[in-house]
């Protein structure tokens, strides 16, 4: 077993303390629904919000998200620093970050960046890929389904914004960043992806309105929605503890 280094040991502490100070700003939502989980499994929605926390991650892992953080904070931070310095010339309003929530679905989340301009609204989620990743979206011989998770999370962004902002004009994109070569591309997604989020969160309220145990051991895997994704539970970190899988 490789033996884990001072400065390793040390960065691994500051990740999870960084993790931690982040898990506090829905410490007020608690009972809700993260919008960046949308797509996920039924049972894992239903064990995160009774506050069932999975195990803790490795420092190989922790550093893998860190790196996407990274990303994503100096993209968001370039388009403010461009902003401020345009402010008089713009006729544009930046969100970074911006907090949205769908009360009657019991969803919350926080979206990358949105743009409005008059009565257009556009939406983009940043997300970093590796090199086979990123040849199954862009290469000769992509993926069919896409990227389903993310396409209904930036349409629960989009959606949610829409309506904050009583606008039907909104468009909406995929930022890709290849973490092996620094590729950016931009890919945009259809208006339907709002519709299908809506439907997701709606079929997870209506599915978990009948769950009473604290494991959800009515929700069966292999049942609709446990999980959504056959590849889901060899990532699942409940898998072992309340779920048997699939």
């Amino acid at each position: 077993m490789k033996k884990t280094s001072f400065v390793e040991s040390v960065y691994g502490d500051w990740l999870r303390f960084l993790n931690d100070e982040n898990r506090k700003k829905y410490n007020e939502h608690k009972g809700m629904f993260s919008a960046s989980s949308a797509g996920t499994c039924f049972r894992k929605q239903h064990l995160k919000r009774q506050g069932l926390d999975e195990p803790p991650l490795d420092n190989r892992v922790m550093r893998l998200l860190r790196l996407g953080t990274v990303v994503h904070e100096d993209i968001q931070q370039s388009l403010i620093d461009y902003f401020k310095s345009n402010q008089d010339k713009l006729n544009q309003v930046l969100y970074i970050e911006h907090k949205i929530q769908i009360k009657d679905l019991n969803v919350v989340g926080h979206l990358d960046i949105a743009i409005e301009e008059g009565d257009n609204l556009k939406v983009y989620d940043i997300k970093t890929s590796a090199a086979y990743k990123w040849k199954m979206k862009f290469g000769r011989n992509r993926e069919k389904n896409g990227s389903v998770n993310y396409n209904l999370q930036i349409g629960t962004y989009a959606y949610a914004m829409g309506e904050q902002l009583q606008t039907d004009d909104v468009e909406m994109s995929l930022l890709w960043y290849n973490k092996d070569n620094s590729q950016l591309r931009e890919e945009p997604l259809g208006n339907n992806w709002m519709s299908l989020a809506i439907e997701y969160w709606e079929e997870l309220n209506e599915t978990l309105e009948d769950v009473k145990s604290v494991n959800g051991n009515e929700l069966i895997p292999g049942s609709y929605g446990v999980p959504m994704m056959n590849w889901e539970c060899r990532y699942c970190g409940f898998k072992d503890i309340h779920c048997q899988g699939v």
